[in-house]
């Protein structure tokens, strides 16, 4: 792993206690704050939101019991932690591998062939996403 990837690891470390105990809501915002940031960062990856029109993600960091929702409105991504409906896809894992798998550090194959990713749901919009991820 890159000198970077050691940092964002030893960083999600760190930030381990702080979030188990931080409010959703919080939660929420900085997970907001980074997808945002990935996506006017990666203008391919921008182009791509669309074909996730409508879809809606939930992310459960197995280590930090919080969760929150990420769905593709109007090509942006928003995050939500109260969804009015049925997630389409639910993506569970340690929070390192989710923020590599946001973040694009992570290969999304190897962390699922590995099962440190348990991915449930619709599979098209699973794979889509995936791919979309795996451009970065």
């Amino acid at each position: 792993m890159s000198d970077n990837g050691d940092i964002l690891d030893k960083a999600l470390t760190l930030l381990k206690l702080p979030l188990k105990i931080m409010p959703g809501w919080m939660q929420a915002i900085g997970a907001g704050g980074v997808i945002s940031a990935m996506v006017e960062g990666n203008e391919r990856f921008k182009r791509r939101l669309p074909e996730l029109e409508g879809k809606l993600f939930l992310f459960c960091p197995t280590d930090t019991n919080k969760s929150f929702c990420m769905t593709i409105r109007n090509g942006e991504a928003t995050i939500i932690l109260h969804p009015e409906r049925e997630v389409d896809v639910t993506m569970k894992g340690e929070i390192r591998v989710l923020a590599g798998l946001l973040l694009g550090r992570v290969d999304p194959d190897t962390v699922f062939f590995t099962r440190k990713l348990e991915i449930t749901g619709d599979t098209a919009a699973a794979i889509l996403l995936k791919n979309i991820l795996a451009d970065l």
